[in-house]
Order: C-alpha cells, then sequence, then structure tokens
C-alpha cells in the first residue's frame, strides 16, 4: 500500500490540475461563461474536501488496501466527470 501523503498529494495534484484547465478555459474563451466554470471549480474543490476527509477517516472494519483503492477509484471518476462537464463547455 501506498502510504497516505502520496495518495492525499495525488488527490491534490489532481485537482489543482483541473482548476488550472478551468482558469486556461476562461482565459481562452472569455468570461461569458464564468458562472459555470466557477461551478466546476466549486465541485474540484468540494470532491477534494470529501476525499482528503476519506483519507484521514478510514472505518476499522475494512481494509486498508481495499479502502484506498476505492478512494483513488472515486478521485478518478469524479476528476473524469469534472473533465466531462467542462468539455461540455467547449462544445456549446
Amino acid at each position: 500500500m501506498r502510504n497516505l501523503r502520496t495518495i492525499k498529494k495525488d488527490v491534490e495534484f489532481l485537482i489543482a490540475e483541473l482548476v488550472d484547465d478551468c482558469f486556461i478555459y476562461l482565459e481562452l474563451n472569455g468570461e461569458e461563461k464564468m458562472d459555470k466554470v466557477g461551478e466546476i471549480i466549486g465541485d474540484a474543490l468540494d470532491l477534494q474536501d470529501d476525499l482528503i476527509d476519506k483519507i484521514n477517516h478510514r472505518p476499522a472494519e475494512i481494509k486498508a488496501d481495499k479502502y484506498y483503492n476505492g478512494v483513488n477509484k472515486e478521485l478518478i471518476a469524479g476528476v473524469d466527470a469534472l473533465y466531462e462537464r467542462l468539455s461540455a463547455l467547449s462544445q456549446k
């Protein structure tokens, strides 16, 4: 199992990359969709807070490897869904 510090850094890195991409989108496309991009950023930060909380409070009855693999899958699925929302803004 990877240590918790590495898992937290992965969460923070992926969320930071998503937020950076949102700001790049605003720079390239103007601020006409700023409210929708702001919602995506807010949801990304909520996802980060939720995942960090889950990492810090693992239930004792669940094995660590299984639990943290689930958190990792949730991270990937959440970031992927947020990127899909950002991509959908570009196509409108």
